[in-house]
This record gives structure tokens, C-alpha cells and sequence, in this order.
């Protein structure tokens, strides 16, 4: 993951932002990398929701659980940017500079990489099957790890909606990885 500079300047005021939003970054730049599946998108998207949220340091000091509203800050700002533009909300590369590179197994052989290859690249295709919302919701619930208490808050649907939906989604998942050819690696 490339090092997001917040501003060059130190200041109080920077200082105070930089403290509130510093743990959150890597997480944001993950979530905004999945939904535009390109590094400079996810920078860029990170980058300019920090840019609109400096100024409210002041908001954002009074918000309890600010890992989920930045989220949806995040979401939202994803939405109005990348919609608009009809690119695809997620596409997860897998290539040599994939961010999910990151996360392999240290201890794993060849045949497992090959295995998880596999299974990656079927996992992204049938995950690009999904409606934009069910795939949304998929990656933040069961990729991402947010709760659905912590959908609710970036949504604003019922929780009872969300577990319908995430349900469905998920059946729908496991109906396009059993229909799914195998894939070759690489």
C-alpha cells in the first residue's frame, strides 16, 4: 500500500486530525481498494474524502465510533464519484502488486498458492455476478468484517433488511461458485 501524506504542514489542528484518522487509513484504503479495484483509484478516493473532512475536525472529534462513519463517508463518496463514471464497484486484480498479496499465507507451498489462485479468481467472478448491492454488502459484512450494527449506521436500512439481504446474498454467491468453470491460474 502506498503512504498516504496527509499534509506537509504541522499544526495543532493537523496534529488533532491526523491522530483521529491515522488509525483508520489502511483500513479505508482496503475498503475503497475493493470497490474500485485499482491503486490510484483507492488512493485517490481516500485522499479526497480526507481533503473534504479536514475542515470538520470538530464533527469528527464528536463521533464515537468513527472506523464505520468513515466508512460510509468513504461508501457514499464512492457512490457519487464511480457510479456516475459506470465503472464496475469492485474488481479485486490479482497481480504481482495486488494489495491481496498482502494477505497470503507465509507459511503456504506452491500447490497451496495454486489452489488459492484458483479460488481467488473464481471467487472475483462470481462476486462480479452479484447486483452492486449484494456485492457491497458481501465485501463489507464478510471480507471487511463490519457488523451489521455498522452497516445499519452507513446504510440506514433496518438490520432485519440486512440480514434478508446479506442471506440472499450469500445463497446467491454459493449458487455462482458451484455453476462456475474452473479457472486456471495465471
Amino acid at each position: 500500500m502506498a503512504v498516504i501524506k496527509l499534509w506537509p504542514s504541522k499544526g495543532s489542528e493537523h496534529d488533532q486530525f491526523e491522530q483521529l484518522v491515522q488509525p483508520h487509513l489502511k483500513q479505508l484504503y482496503k475498503l475503497a481498494y475493493r470497490f474500485t479495484g485499482q491503486r490510484n483509484d483507492a488512493e485517490d478516493l481516500v485522499q479526497d474524502i480526507l481533503l473534504k473532512l479536514y475542515p470538520r475536525l470538530q464533527e469528527i472529534q464528536a463521533i464515537d465510533r468513527l472506523g464505520p462513519w468513515l466508512a460510509r463517508v468513504l461508501y457514499r463518496h464512492f457512490v457519487d464519484k464511480f457510479r456516475s463514471k459506470q465503472r464496475s464497484p469492485l474488481y479485486l486484480v490479482v497481480d504481482d502488486e495486488s494489495i491481496l498479496d498482502d494477505m497470503a499465507d507465509e507459511n503456504s507451498g506452491p500447490a497451496d498458492d495454486f489452489d488459492a489462485s484458483i479460488l481467488q479468481r473464481r471467487l472475483q467472478y462470481s462476486l462480479e455476478q452479484l447486483n452492486e448491492d449484494q456485492r457491497i454488502l458481501v465485501i463489507l459484512h464478510d471480507v471487511e468484517g463490519y457488523t451489521l450494527n455498522e452497516i445499519h449506521l452507513m446504510y440506514d436500512v433496518s438490520i432485519g433488511t440486512l440480514k434478508s439481504r446479506l442471506s440472499r446474498a450469500r445463497a446467491r454467491l454459493r449458487e455462482l461458485l458451484k455453476n462456475v468453470e474452473p479457472l486456471e491460474a495465471g
